[in-house]
Parts: structure tokens; sequence; C-alpha cells
């Protein structure tokens, strides 16, 4: 059910138990004590309260996001989630429920049906090596230049100015005679019209497809590739990526 927590393992005690009990069952799992107290709320921090025979959480857990029921989303709100409602992104600047590109473009939409995988674009214009390699999309740009920071044009984009994302090019070119070199500047060829998304977005004019993008294969509604039921569900395009039905 919603905001329960879903757990991957469990162990359970031996008939015999004492106050060290905790501590190896966090070690079993290469987890730490406290991890331990926050799986498992019925057990007292003096390990005082474990009991004989009994299942207990030993590993990471999932918590099952809770639907919003108000249009309302994210951290600020419960962590409440929009997938499943007619508006599937959750927009990380209002924590608002929505369906327009700002809501689920990179770099906006915090969760949900959202372009790419939300947590692998920066959400304030910072990336790159600097800040936990994080990509650059949307209105933060395509670029991610040497100093940490996206942003557009050869300041960001250009040679020895990128450090990933959308950046120019030098490739080595034949040199005109022999002893000569020579080098080459392209940019980042515009990707066809109909082919595999460059950069999440999937259908209306360009057609772009998902399956076998890098962003995931399905194609929701709202015109973003991605792999979550938001996408592959209710409103997927069969059109432009893979669907479960």
């Amino acid at each position: 059910a919603p905001g329960d927590i879903v757990c991957r393992y469990e162990s359970t005690t031996k008939s015999a138990v004492n106050y060290y009990t905790c501590t190896e069952l966090a070690l079993k799992y290469s987890i730490t004590v406290e991890k331990f107290f926050l799986l498992n709320p019925s057990v007292d921090r003096d390990c005082d309260t474990i009991k004989p025979n009994t299942v207990y959480s030993d590993d990471e857990a999932d918590i099952q996001p809770v639907l919003s029921t108000n249009g309302f989303c994210g951290p600020q709100y419960s962590n409440t989630t929009c997938l499943g409602l007619d508006k599937q992104c959750c927009n990380g600047e209002t924590w608002k429920c929505g369906d327009q590109l700002v809501d689920c473009q990179a770099g906006t939409c915090f969760s949900g049906a959202c372009q790419g995988f939300p947590s692998e674009y920066s959400m304030d214009g910072k990336c790159g090596y600097q800040n936990n390699m994080l990509l650059c999309g949307g209105k933060w740009g395509t670029c991610c230049g040497i100093a940490g920071k996206c942003g557009t044009g050869e300041a960001f984009c250009g040679v020895g100015k990128c450090q990933n994302c959308n950046c120019t090019i030098v490739i080595p070119s034949p040199p005109p005679f022999p002893g000569a070199s020579s080098t080459t500047t392209l940019a980042v060829s515009t990707p066809t019209p109909g082919g595999l998304s460059p950069d999440g977005s999937c259908g209306g004019a360009n057609k772009y497809q998902c399956k076998g993008s890098s962003f995931g294969d399905c194609c929701s509604s709202s015109g973003f590739c991605g792999s979550t039921t938001g996408h592959c569900t209710a409103g997927c395009q069969t059109t432009f990526g893979t669907c479960t039905t």
C-alpha cells in the first residue's frame, strides 16, 4: 500500500537473543546499526525489545510513494507522487503536478514521467565532476562547462570549455601533405527526425523514437522517454516506443 516500507531482504532471529543481536543482524548484510533501527522501528535503540524467532528487515527498503490528492508533490508534500494522475510530472520548482514541457523536461522535473532519469540531471544548474557528474538539460542549457555550471553557447560548449553533454568536439583530419598536422572542429550532428531520441523527448514534430535509447523504451503521453509506469502505461505512445498493456 502507498506509504508502506517494502523490504528487499529479511532475517529471522535465533531462539536466544540479547543486546548484541541488532548489531549481528546489521553486520550480516553490511548495513549500519542505525539503518537497522530505521528499517525496524519496533526495536528500541538499545536492542532491548528484540524478539526471538522473529523476522526483521536487514537491507535497503523501498517506501511506496503516496499518490498526490491535491495536485502538489515531492518532498515539500510528504514525497507524494504524480504518477497515475492525468498530470504525471512533479515540477521541482513549483512542486505541482503537470504535463507541460516545463514540468517534464530535464532539469525541472523532480519525479514521475520525466524526460530521461531525473536523478541524472542538475536541478540547479550545477553539473559535471564537481557535482556528482550531473548532466545539463532544459532551461539550464545543454552543455556542462569546465567550471561545473550548465549553459549554452561557445563559453560552455566550446572546445576545451565543455566537460560533458552537448559539447563541440575536435577530431583529427588527414594532413594536407606529409609532415603537416590538421584538426577539424565539428559540432555534434543534428539528430534525424524519426530517429533514436537524442535528448529524452519523443513523438511530436521530430517523431523521435524511445526504443533502444538510453532514456528508456516507453514514450509517455507527455512526449518523454522513460521506463516507469507513468511512461509505459496509460497514454503511452506505441508509435514511438514500447508500451505495457
